[in-house]
């Protein structure tokens, strides 16, 4: 099995966002199954990844025969695919339509068309959450059919080693990007009302004002602001803090996949969570946090000084374990494996 993996971004760039951790991990997962994969992305030179996973060029894609298959990451990976003849199989975060995300609103045309070539071109589409599958059956029907690949997290972390915050401080630790201004706005308000009690940490880019203009899109000095670290660097920010926070977009769950979630609990760190966010589900099941009311300031500091009075320790273990044997990305790399199979057995008609 010969796999193409088209990714749009720098490849060679620090593993800090999801973007790249999971085109790592699910490029090597694929690899350690002895599976041949490219990273195919507009690089002027070819090179390796972590020891072992190739990245090539563009120009690949234009050679018959050398890929029996080519996965795409995000909406705009489709358009460095149009050299390719055979079966893509596509990945996209959230469907967008004329109206919704509402802070899509200048990229909307753009996605469109991506969501268009991608109608006529996948042999499948994957989608992280049911969600958003039934937001792309409404607009594009079955047809091609699509498959759930959630987030997945780390099943291997690095040991413990020094503690990144102050001594004796409660840190409540946002980890990735802030990428809406409400998400701003609720930061800075918590921070101000949480402080003298604990203290917020921001370990991500504050991309805000791409979505809503300057206004409101400014960090106020109560959050802590470390910027972009890289994946091998956050897991001493979690296993220090006393609770994770993730804050939602906006009101609407197809908008809301949160992978902060997920490493928050593979870190065994309780969870303060938005309504709105699709991964609370983990949240309930481990026990390990609290879900807070959409919009709700009170209900967020509320629920605050509870886990810092009454941690969930007694989650922790199990927490942690769950993550690594049902969530792990070893998991999701199984999910491709057996879809990649089934497509290459089943006669295709040349594009």
């Amino acid at each position: 099995m010969r796999i193409g993996i088209v990714f749009h971004k720098d490849p060679y760039a620090p593993p800090s966002g999801i973007d790249l951790v999971r085109l790592r991990a699910i490029a090597g997962g694929l690899i350690r199954r002895g599976i041949r994969v490219e990273i195919i992305s507009s690089v002027e030179k070819e090179g390796v990844l972590d020891g072992f996973i190739p990245v090539c060029g563009l120009s690949v894609l234009s050679e018959t025969g050398r890929y029996d298959l080519i996965k795409t990451c995000y909406h705009p990976s489709i358009l460095l695919a149009d050299r390719y003849r055979g079966p893509i199989v596509a990945r996209i975060v959230r469907v967008v339509d004329r109206k919704f995300p509402e802070r899509d609103a200048q990229f909307r045309d753009k996605l469109l068309h991506s969501q268009e070539i991608i109608r006529s071109r996948a042999a499948v589409v994957v989608l992280n959450n049911a969600e958003n599958r039934e937001r792309w059956s409404a607009l594009y029907g079955e047809n091609p059919p699509t498959v759930l690949v959630p987030t997945g997290c780390s099943a291997e972390i690095p040991p413990a080693s020094t503690n990144p915050y102050q001594p004796g401080e409660r840190a409540i630790l946002f980890l990735g990007s802030l990428a809406a201004p409400r998400m701003v706005q609720t930061l800075n308000s918590a921070a101000k009302r949480l402080s003298g009690v604990a203290r917020i940490h921001l370990v991500g880019l504050n991309k805000a004002c791409m979505y809503g203009g300057e206004e409101g899109c400014r960090l106020d000095p109560a959050v802590v602001d470390h910027g972009e670290l890289r994946e091998s660097e956050i897991w001493d920010y979690i296993r220090h803090a006393k609770i994770g926070l993730a804050l939602a977009t906006g009101p609407y769950p197809f908008d809301n996949d949160v992978s902060k979630v997920l490493n928050y609990l593979r870190g065994g760190l309780q969870v303060l969570s938005e309504e709105p966010i699709v991964n609370n589900d983990l949240i309930r099941k481990t026990g390990l946090g609290r879900v807070f009311k959409y919009g709700d300031l009170d209900d967020l500091v509320t629920a605050a000084l509870d886990l810092l009075k009454n941690p969930r320790d007694e989650k922790k273990e199990s927490a942690m374990r769950l993550m690594v044997e049902e969530h792990s990305w070893d998991r999701r790399t199984e999910v491709y494996v057996n879809l990649f199979s089934r497509i290459l057995s089943t006669p295709h008609a040349d594009p």
